[in-house]
């Protein structure tokens, strides 16, 4: 894309120990429209709050991208379009390439929805979420499907769902390197991120209906809490290999919950 006059791209390094920190510190010197935020907590959906409620940054488009992803040519400047000619859209997503992970591109074109890899929020949604202080959960595994979730619903869970809320961008596209089945490191970062699907599933799945029930009050500051609350509601369904991670998340959910609940008070 073509920077332009007041754009700034904002790296959050949140709890990295790899020499981020140091590479994007280099960087910055050399590019002034770059800034380097440090946060210790290694936690994206902390990340995203401490960017949409903590830094004061005022924009007409905000654009969200994973560290692990690269932007496609021209990706930026199409979401910015769709933002420009959808004005009642709360969202405009990016898609995977077909290079990449074309099943997941067909599923988002025909279903809508929110990948968290790339997206952009219009200034007028950002400000409504300042408004009400909405907040990720600590420890909310896909920042997308709440954000998603909220954008259809227009900031009011109790409402109907409008997939028209989010335009899906389809010249706005983003890749990453695929895993390799040649690599004992890809292949441990695969299975890690297979149970990570399977609590994203679940913590999705347990906030449906306290949301629906309750709004916006219902979204609470930790995942943690949603877990003690309704964990007894997890239910293991067969669905192939994947039943495998869901059992293994469900266990790390009950462990949590057992930790939490007979930790010494200080």
């Amino acid at each position: 894309m073509e920077l332009k006059l007041g754009d700034t791209c904002f790296v959050l390094n949140n709890g990295s120990r790899d020499g981020t920190a140091l590479l994007v510190e280099k960087f910055s010197q050399l590019n002034d429209f770059c800034r380097l935020v440090n946060i210790d907590v290694g936690d994206k959906a902390n990340a995203w709050n401490v960017f949409v409620h903590e830094m004061g940054v005022e924009a007409d488009i905000f654009y969200f991208v994973d560290g692990d992803c690269e932007v496609v040519d021209g990706a930026i400047d199409a979401l910015e379009e769709c933002i420009f000619k959808n004005p009642t859209a709360n969202a405009a997503a990016a898609l995977p390439s077909s290079k990449v992970s074309p099943k997941f591109r067909e599923m988002m074109i025909k279903q809508g929805g929110l990948a968290g890899n790339l997206y952009a929020l219009p200034r007028n949604f950002v400000e409504r979420i300042k408004i009400n202080n909405i907040r990720l959960p600590l420890g909310l595994i896909g920042d997308d499907s709440l954000l998603g979730a909220l954008a259809c619903w227009d900031l009011d869970p109790t409402s109907t769902w409008d997939k028209t809320k989010i335009v899906t961008c389809q010249s706005a596209n983003f890749s990453y390197v695929p895993f390799s089945l040649f690599s004992f490191k890809d292949i441990s970062l695969y299975l890690r991120r297979k149970i990570r699907y399977s609590l994203r599933r679940f913590q999705t799945n347990l906030m449906k209906k306290p949301l629906k029930e309750r709004g916006l009050s219902a979204i609470p500051k930790d995942i943690v809490d949603v877990y003690k609350n309704y964990h007894s509601q997890i239910k293991i369904e067969w669905r192939g290999i994947d039943t495998m991670f869901d059992l293994l998340a469900a266990r790390m959910i009950k462990k949590v919950v057992y930790q939490t609940s007979h930790s010494l008070p200080e």
